[in-house]
């Protein structure tokens, strides 16, 4: 007995909807790297989930730790005590019952003990009462266009490793990403203080927004994707 054409067009869309339901499941596959995926997500809605890629933060302790080279520090004195203190509202407003040591704590121990930045990240740890170290090791940070003096444009590249303190510090890093850069504006921009200001501020900002990102996850809308 032949299929009617009636029943025909029944067994298209019957496998059309076996097609579409098996291509929408929701899907994490990694492609290399901390924190790259390719999503597949139910077709609805306009927002998608991305989740965290680091959760052990959650109701713990943070000291949030800047290295910054010699020549950074005395370009840009108030660059690692400022991106701390960002860093460390940013990650208490945004992880679930997350505290972090105060960051002029962090501060004023760095400059009591100058080799600090040879010490176990544990060590660090335990001597700032924190449970986990976020180390932030500024690789570049300027507000000036490289090869310029009169030229403004805000770079930030930053290292980032996540220490668990109560390991032994052979297996102390829980968690490490490839290196956050920022850049602000697109095009450099004649100097002046007030245009300085205002990228320091963007840059600290977006640097803070990028690396907090990983530690919870968020809503963002399905065209940004």
């Amino acid at each position: 007995m032949r299929p009617t054409s009636k029943s025909r067009k029944l067994t298209t869309s019957a496998c059309r909807t076996l097609l579409l339901a098996s291509l929408c499941v929701t899907m994490l596959l990694p492609i290399g790297g901390c924190g790259k995926f390719i999503y597949f997500f139910w077709p609805f809605g306009r927002t998608v989930t991305i989740p965290a890629e680091f959760g052990g933060l959650r109701s713990s302790k943070v000291a949030v730790v800047i290295f910054a080279p010699e020549s950074t520090q005395f370009e840009y004195p108030w660059a690692s005590l400022n991106l701390s203190a960002m860093i460390s509202s940013r990650l208490r407003a945004k992880v679930k019952r997350l505290t972090t040591v105060d960051s002029q704590k962090i501060n004023a121990y760095q400059r009591k003990n100058l080799h600090w930045a040879e010490m176990d990240r544990t060590a660090l740890g335990k001597s700032l009462e924190a449970d986990f170290v976020l180390f932030v090791s500024l690789v570049e940070f300027s507000t000036v266009e490289e090869g310029y003096v009169d030229l403004l444009r805000g770079r930030v590249n930053g290292e980032i490793k996540v220490f668990d303190c109560s390991k032994p510090e052979q297996d102390a890093m829980v968690w490490t990403c490839p290196n956050i850069k920022v850049h602000f504006p697109k095009t450099p921009t004649v100097r002046t203080a007030k245009g300085e200001a205002n990228i320091r501020s963007v840059i600290l900002m977006k640097f803070s927004d990028e690396l907090t990102k990983k530690f919870y996850s968020y809503k963002v809308n399905r065209e940004d994707l």
